[in-house]
């Protein structure tokens, strides 16, 4: 639902009752926390956590072209998903910039789910509609107001699955793989990813389902997350998010996913590069970022790493300022470029 423009969660009452508190994240009215961020990051890194995606947009594609059409539009890799499995791509406006990062899974013969960016739908779904030439049979729908998106990740998120969701699912779902499932008699969908540096399921179902869900796991000891969490793992794992690391106008190559992607290789002017600071302090999108008294590009996210005991942050700079060691001054804050990713699991 919506309210003055902004975009509520199908659940957002089952949040409030878990004592959710809110914050703005891309127009949507999102769980910032729900008690302690700190916590809840503790539990993502040492546990599993939950949380609620349904910001995310959701496309049904499905019919004969329908690889064609989203090859067209995400690219080869999209549209040539063998059954089962799931790829991360990118739709490039006419520029060659990026319009939407999605998540793309070939759920049956014909039928794909585009799962992305928070904000982003109505883009992409023109972008779909626009690649569906004369005679051809597919068809396009918006889940998202219909379903929702319900996630778990950490280093216990495949115990959590095989207790809580479906036993068969962890050995069944290798990591970007999708499957159909059935969860208490009802239809979902699974998908083995994560954005936030940790193995993660997410689970496409419908809102009394994901009610369910969030609770069953919630009573298990798999409690929620929310954004705060959430974006300080995202910045440590260097995933970018379209707003607000993309939305100013990158190249694959800039945001540095022209590999992920597939593209060819480019050396592209500036680039989108992690940030270690010195202390606590997390300057607002948007701040220049200076080297030598010069202007060289622009924080874009930032938030405190309690892992790492200082601020993280994701930066636009000028290519010859993107290395590692590279020393940044940001709204008066000293950082270094770091390399991606700033947190790495410790092997055992």
């Amino acid at each position: 639902m919506t309210e003055a423009g902004i975009n509520w969660l199908a659940l957002h009452t089952v949040h409030e009752a878990f004592g959710a508190t809110f914050a703005l994240h891309a127009g949507w009215r999102l769980p910032q926390a729900y008690g302690d961020s700190e916590d809840e990051y503790a539990r993502l890194r040492s546990h599993a956590v939950a949380f609620d995606r349904s910001d995310r947009t959701r496309l049904l594609v499905s019919g004969e072209d329908a690889g064609t059409v989203l090859g067209a539009v995400f690219g080869a890799a999209a549209g040539e998903l063998e059954e089962g499995r799931a790829v991360r791509a990118a739709a490039l406006d006419a520029g060659g910039r990026i319009a939407d990062l999605a998540l793309v899974a070939r759920t049956g013969g014909i039928a794909y789910i585009v799962m992305g960016e928070p904000g982003r739908g109505a883009a992409a779904l023109a972008m779909l509609e626009a690649a569906v030439g004369e005679g051809y049979d597919v068809v396009i729908q918006d889940r998202t107001a219909t379903t929702c998106l319900v996630g778990i990740a950490g280093p216990g998120a495949a115990e959590a699955a095989a207790q809580h969701v479906n036993e068969a699912l962890p050995p069944r779902l290798p990591s970007m793989h999708a499957a159909p499932f059935e969860f208490h008699g009802y239809r979902a969908l699974a998908v083995r990813t994560s954005g936030l540096g940790e193995d993660g399921f997410e689970f496409m179902v419908a809102p009394p389902v994901a009610e369910h869900l969030l609770g069953l796991l919630e009573a298990s000891g798999v409690g929620p997350a929310g954004m705060g969490a959430q974006e300080i793992a995202r910045i440590e794992a260097g995933v970018p998010a379209f707003t607000p690391d993309l939305e100013t106008g990158l190249t694959p190559s800039e945001a540095g996913l022209g590999e992920a992607l597939g593209l060819p290789h480019e050396e592209p002017e500036r680039m989108l590069s992690a940030l270690l600071f010195e202390g606590n302090a997390t300057p607002p999108v948007g701040t220049p970022a200076l080297a030598d008294e010069q202007v060289v590009g622009e924080l874009r996210s930032c938030a405190r790493s309690f892992a790492l005991d200082a601020s993280a942050g994701l930066a636009i700079l000028s290519r010859n300022r993107s290395h590692p060691g590279t020393p940044i001054l940001v709204g008066g804050e000293r950082a270094l470029v770091a390399q991606k990713p700033l947190y790495r699991r410790r092997k055992m």
